[in-house]
């Protein structure tokens, strides 16, 4: 399996992106023109795996997740290695399709997503606790528990914390279950990373201020990092709520292109830094300017690497609050 550094695991979906650029969003039972139909990697789990692979280098990360026995598992674990992520905790599941998700963007990069989970579906508790997911989860530093189905995310924040790893929960679609549905996970996590609107699915607010407020209240021992996509993020701790100003396109000298896959690079490139020792807003810094980089790539997978990363940081305005380096 590699190096025996400690890993940084990613558990979370792995899916087959269509993304299809139009003109404009359809109003129901309208026809619009499509631009242009591209397809790539993805997958929550996948696109924050290969994120942070890139930025702590082959070997250092793993996936953990289930693709079916078809064309496109085949593919993807390809890709995956080619990242050079440790894929000895993925689930081959026989009969089943691997998932796919239909990807609608418009010319400013805005998007929905339409999912078919397929096989992600099929991975089980009992997946979590043999073979390759246990001998990885037996080596792992840093977790992060995405969007599997929630019995399965609890049992591997059990695992991780066993291990005695750091767990950083996403659990982005999942927030529609509710808090109460997610208590298990979340009494095992050290972080909560979500995006505003998952946040308010989570404790039923209106406004992520008023849900931030109650998930400080509910779970005062996390660290909770809410994304607010080129706005930035904010990192509350305690009793305390800082904003991580975000970086827009333009300040890169460059134009949105699609947006799919840019709260992943964030949380790849946010769990990296918190795996090497840094802290929590220095992170959250690396990871918006990660997410902003995406954002200007059509691919799904659009992270950047680690001196792409580095390289951007060293172009921004010295003083400037957005920039990581430094501080």
């Amino acid at each position: 399996m590699g190096s025996q550094e400690p890993l940084l695991s990613v558990i979370g979906a792995i899916n087959w992106d269509v993304s299809i650029f139009e003109d404009r969003f359809a109003r129901p039972g309208e026809e619009v023109r499509v631009s242009s139909v591209e397809e790539f990697s993805g997958g929550k789990g996948a696109n924050a795996a290969v994120a942070a692979a890139r930025i702590l280098g082959g070997g250092r990360v793993a996936c953990l997740g289930a693709l079916g026995d078809d064309a496109i598992g085949r593919s993807q674990l390809t890709d995956l290695e080619e990242e050079g992520v440790v894929v000895d905790g993925i689930v081959k599941v026989k009969g089943s399709q691997s998932g796919k998700a239909y990807v609608l963007i418009d010319p400013e990069g805005r998007k929905t997503i339409h999912t078919h989970f397929g096989a992600n579906t099929k991975i089980s508790p009992s997946d979590i606790e043999r073979d390759g997911c246990a001998r990885v989860i037996g080596r792992t530093g840093t977790m992060v528990v995405m969007d599997p189905p929630t019995e399965v995310a609890s049992c591997a924040a059990d695992a991780a914390r066993r291990a005695g790893a750091r767990v950083i929960y996403s659990p982005g679609v999942r927030t529609q279950e509710g808090a109460s549905a997610l208590a298990r996970a979340l009494d095992k996590a050290d972080f909560l990373v979500v995006d505003g609107i998952e946040l308010m699915n989570l404790y039923a607010a209106d406004n992520a201020e008023g849900a931030l407020g109650k998930a400080k209240k509910h779970l005062p021992g996390l660290t909770v990092v809410v994304t607010l996509g080129s706005d930035g993020c904010m990192v509350a701790k305690g009793g305390s709520v800082a904003r991580v100003p975000g970086i827009q396109a333009s300040t890169l000298g460059r134009k949105v292109l699609n947006t799919t896959g840019c709260g992943d690079a964030f949380l790849g490139v946010f769990a990296s830094y918190l795996h090497q020792g840094k802290g929590s807003l220095k992170s959250a810094r690396w990871a918006n300017l990660a997410g902003a980089i995406k954002a200007t790539r059509l691919e799904t997978r659009g992270s950047p690497t680690r001196r792409e990363l580095e390289r951007a940081a060293r172009n921004l305005n010295p003083g400037s609050p957005t920039r990581p380096e430094g501080r």
